[in-house]
């Protein structure tokens, strides 16, 4: 009988043995128990009490698997297959490509550099197919740039989202030294707090949703291009481009956004229907051009801009409660009589308040001309008064003095 429970105790010991644990015996779901103990019990001479396990063996249940964190790590014409998340410096030479079933989490305070590539058509550039998520912090912000000390323009090529439609996030980025430092082409995504710079085009969207806030776009050759697509920009700048915002056949929506300093225009806008509320277009080359399409400018500043102010061509814009002043050209410049304005405020700029370039008559009744006088206030205005090939303003009846609500 003995040799029998001996050999019982020798298979139970055998029995999924717990690696690195000299006096533990581990059956699924059960606490560990002392040998001793095990082999006293067999042979009916003491109760079954648990044993304290080792410190180093302790059993906490299920444990989840590690995530994939990268810390330090450098690729070269790589393709990420699986969710990863960057965290510390990581170094891109060539492409890196997230495919469609990967997603990128980068974690606060990462910095991720693409090496300069000498020559040749490509330049080092992340290509998003699956989803990123670039989420730091306003102490530990993000940075995308190349690898080296002072950044360019046109250095790396920039982050391409290309048909990802998932919850892609960028907060809290900045992206310097690109060719194009975020583009999305049939994509969506939400930015706040980004800040894109030294770029030949900062921001650029073809046949994407993008929803931006609280950032800013400065030192590029263009702002922001947005193409057939459907744009919303809050609470941000656009300011020291050459251009600050092309826009063609796009539902646009800029709200509580400064549009400054930028060489050219401050905004160029094509068949987009538009709408622009609170913000400034101020001290740029030209302030805004909108051709074709509709929409509203509502409580906007255009101010000390070097051109015409506002210029519309075949836009069926409303003008309302927006501010005209001081600019060095023409205030606002309509080609046809697509436009309506009233409730505006025009004074101190160098050429004309409202110039009539067009052989439509324009209505712009109910509008602060900087006068009360009729003489005064026609001297500003060029219409057919003056060479009758153009067509007439409508200015009467105007106000008396300026709107108590102005931007």
């Amino acid at each position: 009988m003995n040799n029998l429970f001996s050999r019982i105790i020798g298979i139970c010991l055998t029995i999924m043995p717990l690696a690195g644990c000299q006096n533990t015996f581990v059956a699924s779901g059960e606490i560990p128990l002392n040998r001793s103990a095990m082999s006293a019990r067999l042979q009916g001479i003491v109760p079954l009490e648990p044993a304290t396990p080792p410190a180093s063996c302790a059993f906490d249940g299920p444990q989840t698997p590690p995530r994939n964190t990268i810390d330090d790590r450098s690729y070269e014409n790589a393709t990420l297959t699986e969710d990863v998340t960057w965290r510390g410096t990581v170094l891109i030479r060539g492409s890196l490509v997230v495919a469609p079933q990967a997603t990128l989490r980068i974690e606060p305070g990462t910095t991720v550099r693409f090496a300069r590539i000498e020559g040749g058509l490509g330049k080092a550039r992340l290509v998003v197919m699956g989803r990123i998520q670039s989420i730091g912090t306003a102490e530990r912000p993000i940075l995308f740039s190349v690898a080296s000390p002072a950044p360019v323009k046109g250095d790396w090529g920039g982050i391409l989202l290309l048909s990802t439609e998932k919850h892609n996030q960028f907060e809290h980025t900045a992206v310097e030294g690109a060719e194009t430092g975020l583009e999305a082409r049939f994509s969506t995504l939400t930015a706040k707090s980004v800040r894109i710079s030294l770029s030949k085009t900062g921001l650029a969207l073809r046949d994407s949703v993008v929803s931006v806030e609280a950032s800013g776009f400065s030192a590029c050759e263009t702002g922001i291009e947005v193409h057939d697509g459907e744009f919303e920009l809050r609470d941000s700048s656009v300011s020291t481009n050459r251009l600050g915002m092309l826009l063609s056949r796009s539902s646009v929506v800029l709200v509580s956004t400064s549009v400054t300093d930028n060489g050219q225009q401050g905004v160029r806008s094509d068949d987009c229907r538009l709408r622009i509320s609170s913000c400034s277009i101020s001290s740029n080359g030209g302030g805004a051009v909108v051709t074709g399409g509709e929409g509203l400018i509502f409580m906007t500043r255009f101010t000390h801009n070097k051109d015409i102010a506002l210029q519309l061509g075949s836009a069926r814009m409303k003008v309302n409660r927006s501010l005209f002043a001081d600019n060095d050209h023409d205030a606002l410049r309509i080609e046809d009589g697509s436009a309506t304005v009233w409730g505006c405020a025009f004074r101190g700029n160098g050429g004309f308040n409202l110039y009539n370039a067009g052989r439509e008559d324009v209505a712009a009744v109910q509008n602060w001309w900087d006068s009360n006088e009729e003489k005064a206030i026609s001297s500003k205005i060029f219409d057919s008064s003056r060479d009758p090939r153009f067509g007439a303003a409508q200015l009467f009846p105007w106000l008396s003095s300026q709107p108590s609500i102005l931007p």
